[in-house]
């Protein structure tokens, strides 16, 4: 599978070092501080916030811009959905038969827009300096059980193997001669047949190896205790780092109560 399918990035900063547990905790308030104001400058801030944790983090850069290509034609359909059929009092900007774009409805589509891109950034940088071993880990030591923190854990890992997947299957069959580049739309989704065909029976050999390395770990067998190399502790860096969000986050819950 190509690098560039992984989302995660193995570097050697303060941040990747961070406690998974601690990282959880920094998703968690970028979401609340994004949902705690109705202000479009508040998730941009949030947005800003999470790119200059994934510059101090060390991502490349080229990772980022293709996460930002991908989520931009996703935060233009949010936003332009929203502006017509949200309505609202505002005036009146542009009139389009039964449908009224307003200036309440361009605000609350920017401001859905802004909310999603914060939220976005925010996991991917989770998911980037977090790898699923220590994503499993982390979801154990907060009690959760061993079986559904894996299970979120591959869920979120084989996103990327299976979109590597698709750009294979894509690029072989392309080679073979299959013509992709069709006008209409029905008739692209036809094209695309072979390609998916491919995909399905691919995921299934991929599922199948992953149960049996699953059995063959004895996942799920009753009476078995299981260990870990390299169990949790929170360092100091860990426990400034908690402190820091502790902070920010009575700060950020005073100014929106006064």
């Amino acid at each position: 599978m190509g690098a560039e399918f992984d989302v995660y990035v193995r570097r050697n900063t303060w941040l990747y070092a961070l406690d998974p547990r601690v990282k959880l905790a920094l998703v968690a308030e970028a979401i609340l501080f994004t949902f705690l104001w109705t202000s479009v400058w508040a998730a941009l801030a949030v947005a800003a916030a999470c790119l200059l944790l994934l510059w101090l983090a060390q991502v490349p850069a080229g990772r980022i811009a293709a996460f930002l290509r991908g989520i931009v034609p996703l935060l233009l359909m949010v936003l332009v959905l929203t502006a017509l059929f949200a309505g609202g009092s505002g005036p009146v900007l542009v009139s389009i038969g039964p449908l009224r774009v307003t200036v309440d409805g361009v605000m609350q589509g920017l401001l859905l827009a802004a909310r999603l891109l914060a939220l976005g950034l925010a996991f991917f940088f989770w998911l980037s300096t977090t790898d699923q071993a220590a994503m499993v880990r982390g979801f154990v030591a907060l009690r959760m059980p061993y079986t559904w923190g894996l299970t979120l854990a591959l869920a979120l890992r084989y996103l990327p193997i299976l979109a590597g997947l698709f750009e294979q299957v894509r690029e072989a069959q392309q080679a073979r001669g299959l013509d992709l580049r069709q006008k209409r739309f029905f008739e692209r989704l036809s094209a695309y047949r072979p390609v998916l065909i491919a995909l399905l029976i691919s995921a299934l050999r991929n599922s199948e190896r992953l149960g049996w390395a699953l059995e063959a770990r004895a996942l799920g067998t009753h009476g078995i205790r299981r260990s870990v190399f390299r169990p949790l502790h929170l360092r100091r860096t860990d426990l400034w780092a908690l402190a820091a969000l502790g902070g920010l986050l009575v700060a950020g819950v005073a100014l929106r109560v006064l």
